[in-house]
C-alpha cells in the first residue's frame, strides 16, 4: 500500500526566506545591527568622527593656555630684569660721561653731561654750562673716569625709575702735570626716557679721596 507523502520533502526543507531568528523574551523581534551597502556595519556618522578631532584640539588649547598663563606669571620678573639691565648699563655710561672733561674742548664734555641727564640735573647743567666750561678751561685740567663697580638697588619698570650705586675712579691730569686718581662713590637716580635711562638725581655717598 502506498502512503501519500506528497510535499513531505518540501516540509522538511528549510525555507531560505524563513525568519530563523528567535524571538526576544517580550515577543518582539530582535534588533539587527545596521549594515551598509556592502553588507558590513554602518560606518560612524560625522559626529562620531569629529569627536577624536575635538579631543586633539582641546588638548592643544590646554597646552597653549598653560603656556600663556606661565608667560603672564613670569612677565613681571622679565620686565624687572630687562629694566635693571638697561638702567645699570646706562648708569655706568652716565658716570663716565659726567666725570670726563677736557679743558681743551670743554663744550664737548658738557654736551655729554646734558645728554646723560634729565629733570633737575639736566636743567642745572644747561643753566650753568658756561660757568662749568670757564672753570675747566681756567684750571686747565683733563679728567677721565673708570667705573669700578655698580649695582641697581631699586627698579620700577612700570614707573620707569631706578636707583644705582656706583664706585668710580677719576683720573685728574693738570696741564703739564702728573695725573692723580680721585675715588668716589655716588648714588644715581635714573629715569627712563625715549632715549634710554638718564640721571635725574646725584648724591655723593663718600667724600672724594685721592688714591
Amino acid at each position: 500500500m502506498n502512503t501519500d507523502v506528497a510535499g513531505s520533502d518540501a516540509d522538511t526543507k528549510a525555507d531560505p526566506k524563513a525568519d530563523t531568528t528567535a524571538d526576544t523574551p517580550d515577543g518582539s523581534p530582535p534588533v539587527e545591527p545596521a549594515t551598509g551597502r556592502d553588507g558590513g556595519q554602518t560606518p560612524p556618522g560625522p559626529l562620531a568622527r569629529a569627536l577624536p578631532v575635538a579631543a586633539v584640539v582641546a588638548g592643544v588649547l590646554a597646552v597653549v593656555l598653560g603656556c600663556l598663563w606661565l608667560f603672564a606669571l613670569n612677565s613681571d620678573a622679565t620686565q624687572v630684569a630687562q629694566a635693571r639691565d638697561a638702567a645699570l648699563r646706562d648708569a655706568r655710561q652716565a658716570v663716565i660721561n659726567l666725570n670726563t672733561l677736557d679743558h681743551k674742548d670743554a663744550q664737548k664734555g658738557l654736551d655729554l653731561w646734558i645728554q646723560s641727564s634729565a629733570g633737575s640735573v639736566r636743567d642745572e647743567f644747561v643753566s650753568n654750562r658756561d660757568a662749568y666750561a670757564k672753570l675747566v678751561t681756567d684750571q686747565k685740567r683733563t679728567t677721565t673716569a673708570t667705573v669700578t663697580d655698580a649695582a641697581v638697588t631699586e627698579v620700577d619698570p612700570r614707573a620707569g625709575t631706578a636707583r644705582v650705586l656706583a664706585g668710580v675712579d677719576v683720573n685728574v691730569t693738570p696741564e703739564g702735570g702728573q695725573p692723580t686718581v680721585t675715588r668716589q662713590r655716588i648714588e644715581l637716580g635714573m629715569v627712563r626716557t625715549d632715549d634710554g635711562w638718564k640721571v635725574d638725581a646725584l648724591k655723593p655717598l663718600v667724600s672724594p679721596g685721592t688714591g
